[in-house]
């Protein structure tokens, strides 16, 4: 069975916006194929990113945390919602410009992975049996 639609992904941070905010501007242009993507937040962390709400875990199909903070604030998940755990951490290392450079670095590899899973079911919902 063919996709219908693009998955829909929340990265969910409990200790920066950075991440969150890195992972879904990489899903949303290298992925916009397969996946759109949101950034999401526990209460407090300071930025421009919302906080992670009823209405986003409605839209969503996956939420992926990335830090401890998230995945022990992860809520009770929707039937249907799924979860995934990609930690980035520590964050107190990311310092300096080569800190964040690495840091996005991981992060692209890590949402590029998701985007070449995404590729390979694709292909398999397109391909004749027994293949």
């Amino acid at each position: 069975m063919a996709y219908k639609r693009q998955a829909r992904i929340v990265f969910f941070c409990g200790s920066h916006p950075a991440p969150a905010n890195l992972a879904a501007h990489y899903a949303n242009t290298l992925g916009s194929e397969w996946m759109t993507a949101r950034a999401a937040v526990l209460p407090g962390v300071a930025g421009e990113v919302p906080v992670l709400d009823d209405a986003l875990l409605a839209w969503a199909d996956l939420l992926v945390t990335l830090d401890a903070a998230a995945l022990a604030a992860k809520p009770a998940l929707r039937s249907g919602l799924q979860h995934r755990h990609y930690p980035f951490e520590p964050l107190p290392e990311v310092r300096d410009k080569t800190g964040w450079t690495a840091l996005a670095a991981r992060i692209r590899q890590r949402v590029e992975g998701m985007i070449g899973g995404m590729r390979l079911l694709q292909k398999a919902a397109h391909a004749p049996d027994g293949l």
